[in-house]
C-alpha cells in the first residue's frame, strides 16, 4: 500500500470529513497496468509511477475526484454507454465539484463551463451529440484532409482519462454495495453539516445521489396501462355464476383509443434519447394495440403529425422541426380535430409554455431535465427521461 495515499486520506479524514469518511470504505489496490487510478465502488486502484508524479494536495485532490465518482453512483449507472465517453462525462460531472470545494487537481484535467451543474447522463448526451455534429465535417475534406483538431478548453475525445478511470461494479452483491454506498454518503454528508464543512453544491450532489432511480421505460409502460385499464362490464354476463341465477359483471376489455405522442423537436432533446423513445412508441403500439397511435413533432408550433391504425406496422419518420418550446400547440390541435385520446405522452425539456387548463386525459410528461432542476408541470404525471 502506497504510504503517501494512506498519509493524505488521514488528511482528507481531518480536513474535509465527507471525502475522508467515504474514501475509508475504498481498499487501496496497487495497479502497475492502469494509466493513473480508477474506482469501481469497492477498491481503489491506482499506478506508483502516476502517484509519485503528484505532489501531496494534487493527491489529496485525485483521492477526493475518485470518492465523489462512487459518491454520485457513476460506477453502477453507465449501463450500455460507450466506456471512455462516459469516464469523460463523470469527470466532467466531478471535476468543478472538486475545485469548488478547495482541492488541488493535476493540470489538464477536464473542464467545460457548458457542463456545470449537469449529471454524466446529461454531458454524455452532449458529448454523443457534438461528436454526431462534428463527423460530417470531418468526413467532407476527404482521406487526405488532416484530423479537425479541437479549440482551446475542447479536450478531444482521445484524450487520456485524466484523474483515472471508472469502472462498473459487476459483483453478485452490486444491489447492496450500492445500497450501503447510499446509506455511507447520507451519513458523511450529515456528520460534514454538522461540522459546517459541506459545500452548497456537494449538498445537491447528496441530494441527487440518494433519490432512488426510477427507469422511465418501466413509468411509461405502467403509465399507458393504466390509461388503457381492462374494467367490469354488463354488457357480457359472467357465465361462471350463471347457474346459480346469478347475473353478474364480467371482465370485459374495451378496444383502447387512441395513443398520442408528442416528441418535442425544439432541438432539447438529443438524438440518444429520441431514438430510445421512438423504440418504445413502437414497443407500445405491438403491446396496447390501440385504436389508432399518433405522433406529434412540435416545437413552438406542430411541426409533423403522423397516424398509424392498430394492425398498421409503425415506421416513424425523422424528427421534423428545430424553433423554440411551447407545449400549447398538440393539445389545441387534438382539440380542434376533435380527438380525445386515452393518454398523451409528452417527451420534452419542460422549458416551454403550459396549456391555461389541463386536458381531460391523462399526461405524462418525460423530462430529459433531471426533475430537481425544473418546476413541476401544472397538470399531469412527470418522469425523468435520461438516455
Amino acid at each position: 500500500m502506497h504510504d503517501r495515499i494512506v498519509k493524505q486520506r488521514a488528511a482528507l479524514v481531518l480536513s474535509q470529513p465527507f471525502f475522508g469518511a467515504l474514501a475509508l470504505r475504498l481498499a487501496i489496490v496497487e495497479d502497475t497496468t492502469c494509466e493513473s487510478m480508477w474506482v469501481d465502488g469497492v477498491s481503489l486502484g491506482y499506478n506508483p509511477a502516476y502517484v509519485d508524479k503528484l505532489d501531496d494536495l494534487e493527491l489529496r485532490g485525485v483521492l477526493a475526484h475518485e470518492v465523489l465518482h462512487v459518491a454520485n453512483g457513476h460506477c453502477w449507472r453507465m449501463g450500455l454507454r460507450e466506456q471512455q465517453r462516459w469516464n469523460q462525462a463523470c469527470d466532467y460531472a466531478v471535476n468543478p465539484l472538486v475545485l469548488n470545494a478547495q482541492f488541488k487537481l493535476p493540470q489538464g484535467v477536464l473542464l467545460d463551463g457548458r457542463y456545470l451543474g449537469k449529471s454524466a447522463e446529461e454531458i454524455y448526451a452532449l458529448l454523443r451529440q457534438e461528436e454526431s455534429s462534428q463527423q460530417p465535417q470531418q468526413s467532407a475534406g476527404g482521406a487526405g484532409s488532416p484530423t479537425p483538431q479541437p479549440s482551446d478548453g475542447e479536450p478531444s475525445q482521445a484524450k487520456s482519462n485524466g484523474c483515472g478511470e471508472v469502472r462498473q461494479y459487476t459483483g453478485a452483491d452490486k444491489p447492496a454495495v450500492e445500497s450501503e454506498w447510499r446509506v455511507a454518503v447520507s451519513q458523511a454528508a450529515k456528520a460534514a453539516k454538522m461540522r459546517g464543512s459541506l459545500p452548497g453544491d456537494l449538498e445537491h450532489l447528496v441530494e441527487a445521489a440518494l433519490r432512488p432511480s426510477v427507469d422511465w421505460r418501466a413509468v411509461l409502460h405502467r403509465f399507458a396501462a393504466e390509461a388503457a385499464h381492462d374494467d367490469y362490464s354488463w354488457k357480457v354476463p359472467n357465465r361462471r355464476y350463471a347457474h346459480l341465477g346469478l347475473y353478474l359483471p364480467s371482465l370485459h376489455s374495451e378496444a383502447v383509443g387512441d395513443a398520442v405522442f408528442v416528441r418535442d423537436s425544439s432541438g432539447s432533446v438529443f438524438d440518444e434519447t429520441q431514438r430510445q423513445f421512438a423504440a418504445e412508441i413502437v414497443a407500445m403500439h405491438q403491446q396496447l394495440q390501440p385504436a389508432r397511435l399518433i405522433v406529434i413533432d412540435c416545437d413552438t408550433r406542430v411541426t409533423q403529425v403522423q397516424t398509424f391504425a392498430r394492425d398498421e406496422v409503425v415506421d416513424l419518420a425523422p424528427l421534423k422541426g428545430g424553433g423554440g418550446t411551447s407545449f400549447k400547440a398538440p393539445f389545441a390541435w387534438l382539440e380542434s380535430e376533435g380527438i380525445a385520446p386515452a393518454f398523451l405522452v409528452y417527451l420534452t425539456d419542460l422549458d416551454g409554455g403550459f396549456p391555461p387548463a389541463a386536458p381531460a386525459y391523462p399526461v405524462l410528461w418525460g423530462s430529459v431535465t433531471p426533475l430537481d432542476r425544473v418546476a413541476a408541470p401544472p397538470f399531469g404525471e412527470c418522469v425523468e427521461v435520461i438516455a
